[in-house]
């Protein structure tokens, strides 16, 4: 293999990579390593790799001694870039043998994990909350725990007074609202009181002798069963939820306290009491704000690791814009002449994305995890307008244009903006990247406002490239779900579960006489 050939192969390594000799100086410095590292080939040729690390390694001792035997050596390290900034990154460090460059001796790789290890810390930060909250959850299900089984006690007591007077029982039963009822062992009714006929539509007659768990929903036998069969002589009351079947054929939410009776000489069980009250419409009602909680939490709470995932999503743009700003200046550096004013203009810019990056980290943690939205007054042309800026130098080097059709009569909404702002990039990204395909000049995207009437506002998303079909529409908002070669399927489902977070609707048209379009609309607060 020639040199040139090799040359070539050493710069085309995307990673980091380094040639050294047997006393770990620098031999070789690839683009990669200028591009992780920030130091320019020139000012590390003859020096120790150490000037990289968080902490000295020793290069020489491995090159000699560990690599002969074991031919690479992997370590996770930190590094330190020339600007200061910290990191961290997969170290490999390869043993070279070759008599045409008896110089190198090793090729040590690196790969940038420093957004792994910042996102496993947050993880982990998570992990641990989510546990303190877990404690403290366990301790008050222990204190609560405690006072029912005291409240139990004190309704065994009673219940023991009424075992003593069969008249005084079956007087409450007969005027009980509830359903007061006795059962054997097999779960036959023994006694029930006249209230069955009000709250299941059957008459006494027709259910004594008759076996309750023939009219108890198929879902709910079992746990009503083991709760007739416990046979433990001092179990106290217990309490349970179950659906029965009216006479109407409808089934009805029961709530049930059940004791059951044993012989005092052969502990066994003799009967079982129950007292029953008709809950349909508590649960249901508890069943529908449930429902409407699901709803809205429905794209916010998944595994730890689609949140990590959306997480990712929704920084990349920021992250990007940094690396851009940071390697321009380190170009502009390069150079003989540079302007301090402007550096100090592209580095604010940096900064700026970075703390944008952070209030979108913090947000989007409040967002999964506790729903929380930061409403504020909200110009939406201006965010609109705002956020197209912010990824103009994206939009240029894909040669998008971008064209406004934006109301000016749109009042002021409340809303999260930077959540907003994301809605608005992932809509523009989606849209880019679906028109790589179709020539530079005909890549256009249209974004429209408009007052839909007097309670809410309309957003309007149109674009140049292939639309949607009518097959993936019920697919692209499942997380994980893209037609991209590199897409993460998190963009629409991200887009939508803010939407609808902010009281509106998002909807998108299939391609139907090229007219296909993402809308979503936001309530006038």
């Amino acid at each position: 293999m020639n040199m040139d050939y090799s040359q070539a192969l050493f710069e085309a390594i995307a990673d980091s990579a380094v040639l050294l000799d047997k006393t770990g100086r620098i031999i070789d410095w690839n683009q990669g390593a200028v591009s992780l590292f920030g130091y320019p080939k020139k000012e590390v040729l003859n020096r120790s790799i150490n000037l990289i690390y968080q902490q000295n390694h020793p290069f020489p001792k491995i090159i000699q001694e560990i690599l002969p035997s074991q031919k690479k050596w992997i370590e996770e390290t930190g590094f330190i870039r020339k600007n200061g900034i910290k990191g961290f990154c997969k170290t490999c460090v390869t043993l070279l043998n070759n008599p045409d460059y008896p110089k190198i001796a090793a090729l040590i790789t690196h790969h940038n994990v420093s957004t792994y290890k910042t996102t496993q810390n947050e993880l982990q930060e998570i992990s641990k909350k989510l546990a303190d909250e877990l404690k403290d959850r366990l301790e008050m299900y222990y204190l609560c725990n405690s006072l029912l089984v005291k409240s139990l006690a004190a309704r065994e007591d009673i219940e023991k007074d009424l075992r003593e007077s069969e008249l005084r029982f079956h007087l409450l039963a007969e005027n009980a609202t509830d359903i007061i009822s006795r059962h054997s062992p097999d779960g036959a009714y023994l006694y029930i009181s006249p209230s069955c006929r009000t709250l299941l539509g059957y008459s006494q007659e027709e259910l004594i002798g008759r076996s309750t768990f023939k009219l108890v929903h198929y879902d709910d036998v079992n746990k009503l069963k083991k709760i007739f069969h416990r046979r433990k002589p001092h179990t106290s009351h217990q309490t349970i939820s179950y659906r029965i079947r009216h006479k109407e054929g409808d089934y009805r939410w029961f709530e049930s306290t059940i004791r059951a009776i044993h012989d005092e000489d052969t502990r066994s069980i003799r009967e079982i009491q129950s007292a029953s009250r008709d809950v349909t419409d508590h649960v249901l009602d508890k069943k529908a704000r449930l429902r409407g909680q699901q709803l809205a939490h429905v794209f916010r709470l998944s595994t730890m690791e689609e949140m990590a995932s959306g997480m990712a999503h929704e920084i990349s743009q920021p992250l990007a814009a940094i690396v851009n700003y940071t390697q321009g200046c380190v170009r502009y550096l390069q150079k003989d002449q540079h302007d301090p004013t402007q550096l100090i203009e592209i580095m604010n810019k940096a900064v700026a994305q970075a703390e944008r990056a952070g209030e979108v980290i913090h947000r989007l943690k409040n967002f999964f995890c506790k729903g929380q939205l930061f409403k504020t007054p909200c110009k939406i042309n201006s965010i609109i307008r705002e956020t197209v800026s912010l990824i103009r130098n994206d939009l240029n080097s894909s040669k998008t244009k971008i064209e406004f059709d934006l109301s000016k009569d749109v009042p002021l909404i409340s809303a999260d903006k930077i959540q907003f702002q994301q809605v608005i990039i992932n809509l523009i990204q989606n849209a880019k990247e679906a028109m790589q395909e179709i020539h530079p000049q005909k890549r256009k995207i249209h974004i429209q406002t408009r007052s839909e009437d007097q309670n809410s506002i309309e957003v309007t998303v149109t674009d140049s490239g292939p639309g949607f079909s009518k097959d993936i529409i019920s697919k692209v908002f499942k997380p994980f779900f893209t037609t991209k070669a590199h897409g993460r399927g998190m963009g629409l489902a991200i887009c939508r579960s803010i939407i609808e977070a902010h009281g509106g609707e998002f909807l998108i048209n299939p391609n139907f006489y090229n007219e296909s379009w993402i809308r979503f609309t936001l309530p006038i607060n």
